[in-house]
């Protein structure tokens, strides 16, 4: 198969992670697998040759005005024709609305099928994310059951175009316990007991403002708790600006980008994700991969993700039931223990293996391309 998979960008991220690694993974069965969108960091031309610069990242939201969205979207799409057609692609798997709707101007009229996958958003844009899958997609993909519903109930879009598709997360090896050790002892410094640790992009839809108000609320009753939030992202100043009008800067620290989260999730006593809206974090999965529980906001695929065995879940944006389960979990050493090794033993099921969901969606394009109306002339 000859496949296309597009992103609104390459930055640093886990959509990102999760796109590349199915490409590896395809390219490691035989497959011919290209990647479009707009070059950063993770992925651009010197990169990986098989990359296509498309500036999709200005049709998204962050590109302006509608009209010059939609006529980003054009001109986007026309460019990647020539590159669908140059490298004779079967089909196309679009990650998110934006990439989309340039793989729709690209393959019209060429009798490409269309993926696309729902990666989670706001519940306000799941209505207009479905108008788009609808009209440019021939299957939409989501990690989460309940995303899923949200798609057909909130975005109306049909039971037979909907698929739930796990997420594969690569294994990242656990750091030596002495370096785990080391790093924790100078987070909490002194006077720290308990290690609170999120990864995360620093943007609206992680809620580090809730993070913050929650913590506030925490350490009143636990004053030995830390928060430490590895990750950067537009919405630094406001952090630094959120935690300076608490008074929390002895309590909540910004470490900013590292390429050694592993080692940070290790060193915590517990991962916490306060965010607006998710679809199936991969950041939870990689914290169970260290053995670490996790607190995380009930959104979407989340409660597919955590229970009691492994940590809690609370309602977005409520504040003191996130301070509540804060001192609940740090205190119960106990349930530390046995919540560790749970999730450690959850971050080695099936669903979170890479090579079986490579696998899966490699038999969901030979399904898709075996039908009648995509057979090769």
């Amino acid at each position: 198969m000859r496949i296309l998979q597009l992103c609104t960008n390459f930055r640093p991220g886990g959509i990102q992670r999760h796109v590349i690694d199915l490409v590896h993974g395809l390219r490691g069965h035989g497959h011919y697998v290209a990647m479009a969108g707009t070059r950063d960091s993770w992925v651009n031309e010197d990169v990986d040759p098989e990359f296509f610069h498309a500036d999709i990242f200005k049709v998204s939201g962050d590109g302006g005005s509608v009209s010059a969205r939609l006529w980003a979207a054009l001109r986007e799409g026309l460019k990647l024709r020539s590159f669908v057609k140059d490298k004779k692609i079967d089909l196309i798997h679009a990650h998110e609305s934006a990439p989309a709707l340039v793989a729709w101007v690209a393959a019209w009229g060429l009798n490409k099928p269309i993926v696309v996958t729902f990666h989670g958003a706001e519940p306000e844009r799941i209505a207009e994310f479905g108008r788009i899958a609808r009209m440019t997609s021939d299957l939409a993909v989501t990690p989460s059951h309940n995303s899923a519903g949200d798609l057909r109930e909130k975005g109306g879009v049909p039971q037979h175009m909907l698929k739930v598709m796990g997420l594969g997360v690569q294994k990242k090896p656990r750091p030596p316990a002495e370096e785990a050790e080391a790093l924790r002892r100078e987070l909490l410094g002194v006077d720290g007991t308990k290690l609170v640790v999120t990864v995360a992009r620093l943007a609206y839809q992680k809620a580090i403002d809730y993070l913050v108000q929650a913590a506030q609320k925490a350490v009143v009753r636990d004053p030995g708790l830390r928060f430490v939030v590895v990750g950067d992202g537009p919405q630094r100043e406001d952090a630094e600006r959120w935690i300076a009008e608490a008074g929390m800067q002895d309590h909540v620290r910004l470490i900013g980008h590292s390429d050694n989260a592993p080692l940070y999730m290790a060193a915590a006593d517990l991962f916490f994700l306060s965010s607006r809206w998710e679809a199936l974090p991969i950041t939870i999965v990689e914290a169970f991969q260290q053995a670490t529980p996790v607190l995380a906001t009930d959104t979407a695929g989340v409660v597919e993700l955590v229970d009691d065995s492994v940590g809690a879940v609370v309602p977005v944006g409520d504040i003191d039931a996130m301070a509540d389960k804060l001192i609940a979990l740090t205190s119960d050493e106990t349930g530390l223990q046995s919540r560790s090794q749970a999730a450690l033993e959850r971050s080695n099921e099936d669903r979170f293996s890479p090579p079986h969901v490579h696998a899966a969606f490699e038999q969901l394009y030979t399904d898709i391309l075996a039908q009648p109306k995509w057979a090769k002339a």
